[in-house]
């Protein structure tokens, strides 16, 4: 098919294309909050011990250590609620008061919100899932302690698994060392100016060859479990820069419409994490047009959260500075290296095990948890024939 024909039905999909904000159900406080949420993320940026680069790698003799240049990803896993209640280690009075500011989080009424959540996962029939405080928080947070939300984030989070289990086949650290030694994620060791983490995909570097396209949903999964399981990234979010340079018809070919609805469903209303902003840089024609069919999946608020930049480096340090940005984007770190993700990850491996363990019995996943096709062209998919 000619390209300008692909164009047009680009442009027929997104104009016939019913919202897909009126399917999503709508985080209850966000519209409500979004101005101070903003005012508390710059105030917060421009305080102490931010001032600076938030979780700045450890220098000794000039040199860097290797073991603590990822020591927020390595040392703010909690295994219970009681540390960030400590100060030292834990979340430190400044975060408390960002989680009552932009996600309604009070200390008094966390264990009532929390057990709130659990009786909710525990009258669900058929249903095993990690009831602890620190697995049940991540969910409130992301639903700003909208309980019935919060709870149908949860069932869409392990539902996910049992729609497509092939997405989550080396969903394992230990499964996926090969993938990852690809170098086509990373989680920056430095926080943005908002106190967010940043997560970088090479998209256009992922080698159709070898990897498929269930290896790159299963370790951008694990990527957002590391840092999901933050306390500070469950308050601040996160922002993710993704790297479109090389991407041609060969990735193309690869995604189905299914299989872009489970990556669309991760980054909207199934993994307990904000999304706060979506940069995308050294993008092309043919993603553009890849672009268009996807965009009536998303929902408004996602879609004003995406930023393109193309080859433009001052675009995209106005977004992100150069001082936590490594030197493949323009910025001051060193060039693009994941080891210590993958040595992040390493540590992991009981928690995706345990993952595994999750869900409805038997599958049996109730049909109201999926979300409903509103795609102009539902049996579109890029690795068949488009419609004519």
């Amino acid at each position: 098919m000619e390209l300008q024909q692909l164009s047009k039905l680009n442009e027929e999909a997104a104009d016939h294309c019913t919202e897909a904000a009126e399917r999503e159900e709508e985080e209850v406080f966000e519209d409500a909050c979004e101005e101070v949420e903003e005012d508390s993320s710059r105030g917060f940026a421009a305080c102490g011990p931010l001032a600076g680069l938030p979780d700045l790698v450890p220098e000794v003799g000039g040199g860097r250590v290797a073991g603590g240049c990822y020591g927020g990803l390595e040392y703010e896993e909690r295994g219970s609620l009681s540390h960030e209640e400590e100060g030292e280690g834990g979340l430190a009075h400044q975060w408390r008061e960002r989680a009552e500011q932009e996600l309604q989080e009070k200390a008094e009424w966390r264990k009532r919100d929390i057990q709130a959540l659990r009786d909710l996962v525990e009258r669900e029939e058929n249903f095993n899932c990690d009831v602890s405080d620190a697995f049940l928080i991540r969910f409130l947070r992301a639903k700003k302690y909208d309980y019935e939300a919060a709870f149908k984030m949860l069932q869409r989070y392990l539902g996910i698994r049992a729609r497509s289990p092939a997405n989550f086949e080396k969903c394992l650290p230990s499964r996926a060392e090969k993938i990852f030694n690809c170098n086509l994620q990373n989680v920056l060791p430095h926080r943005d100016s908002m106190a967010r983490r940043v997560f970088i995909f090479r998209a256009g570097m992922w080698d159709t060859s070898i990897t498929t396209p269930q290896d790159i949903f299963a370790t951008n999964f694990m990527c957002l479990e590391v840092m999901g399981r933050e306390p500070k990234t469950q308050i601040a979010g996160l922002v993710a820069l993704v790297d479109m340079a090389g991407f041609g018809w060969d990735h193309v070919m690869q995604l189905s419409l299914e299989y872009v609805k489970d990556v669309v469903a991760m980054v909207q209303n199934s993994f307990p994490i904000r999304f706060r902003e979506i940069h995308i840089v050294n993008e092309s024609y043919l993603f553009d047009v890849v672009f268009a069919l996807v965009k009536p999946l998303l929902t408004e608020k996602i879609r004003e959260r995406i930023r393109f930049h193309g080859a433009d480096h001052e675009s995209l340090h106005r977004c992100l500075p150069r001082s936590i940005l490594p030197e493949d984007y323009g910025g001051e770190q060193p060039p693009f290296n994941n080891t210590g993700l993958k040595h992040a990850l390493e540590k992991m491996e009981d928690h995706f095990l345990a993952l595994q363990t999750y869900g409805y019995r038997d599958n049996a996943v109730p049909s109201e948890v999926y979300d409903r096709e509103t795609h102009p062209f539902p049996a579109f998919c890029m690795s068949g024939t488009l419609p004519e």
